[in-house]
């Protein structure tokens, strides 16, 4: 037994991504303490208020990632899940016996709070020691899972940062690619269209002139905070760098993706910022498709950033539809240094 453990504490500890720490503690969860199913959620507070999301999850001992969630799938208030809600507010272990089948719900708190709860389910109950035996498996989740967040987060807005975007942007084409080879019969039915989006503050170089890099970085720390409102819990939101920030906008048509990044705009375009007052931006998207290298999704989104931006600023282009007009040719896209 203690050598199984030592075994998945190696490889639960290997992981570099945090998609695939959820789902490698899941799996550990299961062997060694035999569980029927186990269930992870993502608990967030948002206006005051408690949500939980679904972020892995195991059936007939098969384990599955938030990219397998169905598009539909919403964060629900905590207050709804009433044993995980329990756990939390309580913060330690809670079990329940329904009709012969036991659920335990573990909770994982932070310096911050509370930020996950697991769910384990097991036919007969779990043993005093193997509650304690799992709450140390999940202690060690916790304390690695906030190591991996150090490394990818961005230190003034909290977000993912770019290093994480290129190897999540990866990830995602390639695991797209493989869906769309398999059968069409998936498991949640035909996923949506996936879209980039960067994100530009207009004349940034300007307010930073004017009024100074402190209130420079309090401009980047509200629009991060916007995001964070703006953009759906499954959406990944990262910092790319300077003034830029870049979004993934997952399971959404066209029509759909522009209206969000569209609202976004709108939000920040109306947001009076400290001493600053009006700050715009501009965005450029592209289409995210199966097999396309993360090089050509993001020189197509950065195309119809550059088109923004040359033409008027404080709006949102998409690439296909500037290329279906006439507006940009199908190029290699642009550096850094050629924006404004």
């Amino acid at each position: 037994m203690a050598h199984k453990l030592l075994d998945h504490v190696r490889t639960i500890t290997l992981h570099r991504d945090t998609a695939l720490l959820d789902r490698s503690v899941i799996a550990s969860l299961l062997e060694l303490l035999h569980l029927d199913d186990v269930k992870l959620v993502e608990i967030y507070r948002l206006d005051g208020e408690l949500y939980f999301t679904t972020t892995a999850w195991s059936e007939e001992r098969e384990v599955f990632g938030q990219d397998q969630l169905p598009p539909d799938a919403e964060a629900l208030p905590l207050a709804a899940y009433a044993g995980a809600r329990e756990a939390v507010e309580s913060n330690e272990i809670v079990s329940v016996d329904e009709a012969g089948q036991y659920r335990h719900w573990i909770p994982v708190h932070s310096e911050d709070g509370p930020i996950a709860c697991f769910e384990l389910r097991h036919q007969s109950g779990l043993t005093s020691h193997q509650l304690d035996l799992a709450a140390g498996i999940i202690g060690l989740y916790r304390n690695y899972r906030a190591l991996l967040e150090d490394s990818q987060q961005d230190t003034l807005t909290g977000l993912s940062n770019r290093k994480t975007f290129d190897h999540s942007l990866a990830h995602f084409l390639s695991s797209a690619s493989e869906k769309q080879q398999a059968s069409p019969e998936r498991r949640h039915g035909d996923m949506h269209d996936h879209w980039l989006a960067v994100i530009d503050i207009d004349h940034f170089k300007r307010v930073n002139d004017r009024f100074g890099h402190l209130y420079g970085d309090e401009v980047l720390i509200l629009v991060a905070n916007r995001m964070r409102g703006c953009f759906r819990q499954d959406d990944k939101l990262f910092r790319f760098g300077g003034e830029e920030f870049v979004v993934l906008l997952r399971h959404v048509d066209a029509t759909g993706a522009r209206s969000t990044l569209d609202r976004f705009r709108t939000a920040i375009a109306g947001e009076e910022f400290p001493q600053v007052g009006q700050v715009t931006v501009s965005i450029g998207f592209a289409r995210a498709e199966a097999g396309a290298s993360p090089a050509a999704v993001l020189g197509n989104a950065d195309e119809a950033l550059y088109f923004a931006k040359g033409n008027g600023r404080n709006q949102v282009c998409q690439y296909e539809a500037l290329v279906a007009a006439g507006n940009l040719e199908r190029k290699t896209l642009h550096t850094e240094a050629e924006f404004f």
